[in-house]
């Protein structure tokens, strides 16, 4: 485990952390200067403990919200304010220089947005009061009650998205990863929350076995190509499905697999799904049925590292066992608070929030299994891999 306290480098706590690597650690901080509000985006060298500039801007709007997505070479920042405008940047990590500037004008006020590389950002708009009318046309003849916006940097273009899977989705629900040099397009279509899930099952002599969560991918590339020439349906490939009697949640990535959490409400069977990034193969990567003579638990999933353990609470200690990707098995003080995540199988990561009508402070604990020696702090905090950040 490696710990990096940022506690005296952060100033401020709108700073937001956007990567941690085993030599950099990203981070944006907005503060005044010469009476300004500005943004500045900084790179600190874990080997030199010192921090630099990366690029700084006047906020002309102290309203604006920032969106930060880090790719291998570049850093791409969205800037809104819940309008219909939005200003996109794109940064070179190393030398801050700026490679991409565009600024934004679309139908309706920013509803999200998801840079699924360094070039193409999906944006989201919703009715607002200039636009109403507008989108109740567009409602009528596509059903969408959003419009979704495929941007291109390079180009400087829009294109519209007409697939439902994704217009009907939201910006959290799209993830890009890697895959034999090129770069994967996975679209979450989960019904609803876990709860409302259950209740179809509950109501399925009414609404049938068709209220499905499906799971779907194809190459970034080809769903680019697929846009740009006004596609209605991208070539998008379902991978997993689960009807109105099960469920099926997106629960984390590694270097080799997929996972995903599956449930069967009939028996109450839950377990941990992998598919395999290159060959596609499925198989059952954990078991997470509790058993009628064990102990109450809850399942933590570690989405970062493809990691599940099972949690248990027990006289005063609540008791952690790895289940996937984990061999751990120890205890620690229910006093330090909730259970985060394990580091190198040893470390425990717990959070404490202790709150009241007008503040709340965060406390997060690193308790050594082997030692039960532990550490606690009142910040912020950050796990990848290996490396816990404190700030």
């Amino acid at each position: 485990m490696k710990v990096v306290d940022l506690r005296n480098i952060f100033t401020s706590c709108n700073d937001v952390l956007i990567e941690i690597s085993d030599t950099l650690i990203y981070y944006a901080e907005e503060k005044l200067e010469e009476g300004h509000p500005s943004l500045f985006l900084l790179a600190y060298d874990r080997v030199t403990k010192r921090e630099r500039i990366l690029a700084n801007y006047v906020l002309t709007n102290p309203a604006y919200v920032q969106h930060f997505f880090s790719f291998p070479e570049d850093i791409v920042v969205v800037m809104e304010c819940g309008g219909s405008e939005a200003w996109v940047f794109r940064l070179d990590k190393l030398t801050g220089a700026e490679k991409d500037t565009a600024r934004l004008n679309f139908i309706g006020g920013f509803a999200g947005c998801c840079a699924l590389d360094e070039t193409h950002i999906l944006f989201y708009s919703e009715p607002n009061e200039k636009h109403r009318q507008l989108f109740q046309e567009y409602q009528k003849l596509t059903g969408f009650s959003r419009v979704v916006y495929l941007y291109d940097l390079e180009e400087g273009k829009y294109y519209y998205v007409r697939d439902p899977r994704v217009c009907n989705s939201d910006s959290s629900r799209f993830i890009t990863y890697r895959q034999n040099g090129s770069v994967q397009f996975l679209v979450l279509e989960p019904h609803g929350s876990e709860e409302e899930k259950q209740h179809c099952y509950r109501n399925m002599r009414w609404l049938g076995d068709n209220v499905n969560d499906n799971v779907w991918t194809c190459p970034l590339s080809d769903f680019v190509v697929s846009v740009k020439s006004g596609e209605e349906r991208a070539p998008l490939e379902l991978i997993l499905s689960a009807g109105t009697a099960g469920l099926v949640r997106y629960a984390g990535i590694d270097e080799k697999s997929l996972y995903f959490r599956a449930k069967y409400f009939p028996t109450g069977d839950q377990r941990i799904c992998a598919i395999d990034r290159e060959t596609g193969k499925k198989s059952v990567a954990a078991r997470l049925t509790l058993e009628k003579e064990e102990l109450p638990a809850w399942f933590s999933i570690d989405a970062e590292g493809g990691r599940a353990y099972r949690v248990t609470l027990q006289n005063g200690e609540y008791e952690v066992k790895g289940m996937l990707n984990s061999s751990v098995s120890g205890r620690y003080p229910e006093d330090l608070g909730r259970f985060v995540t394990c580091v190198d199988d040893r470390f425990i990561i717990a959070q404490y929030i202790l709150a009241d009508n007008s503040d709340s402070f965060e406390f997060n604990s690193i308790y050594d299994l082997r030692t039960g020696v532990q550490k606690s702090y009142e910040c912020r905090c950050a796990v990848k891999g290996e490396n816990v950040v404190i700030y």
